[in-house]
């Protein structure tokens, strides 16, 4: 018997558009092929099916299950050390969730209860998740109140502002949110000195500094963690999609030793089913390896080059439509005519590439996996360029 889609809006489903997935591609059941310019914000860095994360997960589900939260645990530690070489040497003990959207939820419990306060402050633009303190976090073009109640009102800087962030940041003020990169909200760098300003005023106000690395990090920009070009680390780092290699939900909170002391307070921080985190850290560890990887490494290296020449050039053809090319390493934002992103991702997809519009809705965003080839940029680019004719 052959199952066909189930149309839930009144409009007719045509086939099943992920019948297969492998590298860089989506093949439906009829054998049309899409090359992926979206990897769900990072969980497909590697490709999909990527066969030596699928070996590593299938490993170490043979080997133990996810463990107990509440008791201490050896490969869980193991996972978490082999982690921690992926990691900035101030944040080496990291706390592992089934999402990032958890672990940062996680990371706001865990600021509030060290310092004792109960202020949070976020930035416009940002985006952190659909749950509790990440989804109240979240910028107000997300709509976050369609996943009410949440949880209360977060006052939001300026993104880039300094004196924004000077106003909200005071003596009740437990963290600081932010990423080091907007991916979601179009690509959206901090302006120069931004994020020192901000660590410092951090420092002075006593408040700790949360960075969500789950976008921008994992070599996205072609740098290890999108913070670093700006010399600033922070006190809480959160990372996930990525981590997983497309296999095992998984987030990840990174933080100091004096930091992490405080999960073995009670009542605890934060407790959850599946936060034993044996398969885990193990898969965190597994995964980290990969990222660790020199021939990875130069390989994204190479084809960001090439992402980021094409993309610039195509914006110098057709001034009339694209407007500006925001990003680095294998992730851009470009920025249609008013209005046009919708009309561009169909565009495009229509002609076999699939990418997807940011929050700005005159703007789509350009993410391959990092193992995505030369011949297959070459691909995306001549059809993301043929596109334009079409909206």
């Amino acid at each position: 018997m052959t199952v066909r889609p189930v149309a839930t809006s009144g409009t007719p489903q045509r086939g099943w558009p992920q019948h297969d997935r492998h590298g860089s591609w989506l093949i439906d059941d009829e054998g049309n092929r899409l090359l992926a310019w979206h990897v769900s914000g990072g969980v497909f860095n590697l490709g999909f099916g990527d066969s030596a994360m699928a070996s590593a997960v299938a490993e170490t589900v043979r080997a133990h299950d996810t463990g107990l939260w509440s008791m201490r645990s050896e490969r869980r530690l193991v996972g978490e050390e082999h982690f921690a070489r992926f990691l900035p040497e101030s944040l080496p003990r990291s706390y592992f969730t089934p999402s990032a959207s958890e672990a940062f939820e996680v990371a706001c419990k865990l600021a509030k209860r060290h310092t004792g306060r109960s202020g949070l402050v976020s930035v416009t633009g940002g985006y952190y998740g659909a749950i509790g303190f990440a989804l109240a976090m979240d910028d107000p073009a997300l709509q976050p109140e369609r996943y009410t109640p949440m949880a209360g009102s977060i006052p939001k800087a300026q993104f880039g502002s300094i004196d924004s962030m000077v106003a909200l940041v005071d003596e009740s003020t437990a963290a600081v949110c932010i990423e080091a990169i907007q991916v979601p909200a179009g690509v959206f760098e901090p302006p120069e000195g931004y994020l020192r300003a901000v660590r410092d005023l951090c420092n002075e106000r006593g408040a700790l500094l949360i960075f969500d690395e789950v976008q921008g990090g994992l070599l996205r920009t072609g740098d290890q963690w999108a913070f670093e070009r700006h010399g600033v680390v922070p006190d809480v780092m959160i990372t996930g999609k990525g981590l997983s290699g497309g296999y095992y939900p998984l987030g990840a909170l990174s933080c100091s030793e004096t930091l992490y002391a405080t999960f073995e307070l009670r009542p605890p921080v934060h407790r959850s089913s599946f936060c034993g985190g044996e398969i885990a850290a193990t898969i965190a560890g597994r995964t980290a390896e990969r990222y660790l990887d020199p021939a990875l490494r130069a390989h994204v290296k190479i084809v960001s080059e090439r992402l980021g020449r094409g993309l610039r050039t195509i914006l110098e053809r057709h001034r009339d439509v694209v407007h500006e090319i925001r990003g680095r390493g294998l992730v851009y934002g470009v920025q249609l005519a008013p209005g046009r992103g919708g009309a561009m991702a169909r565009a495009c997809r229509n002609r076999g590439l699939y990418l997807h519009v940011s929050l700005q809705p005159e703007t789509v965003i350009v993410m391959p996996p990092l193992t995505t080839t030369l011949e297959e940029t070459e691909e995306g680019l001549a059809i993301f360029e043929a596109s334009l004719a079409d909206i």
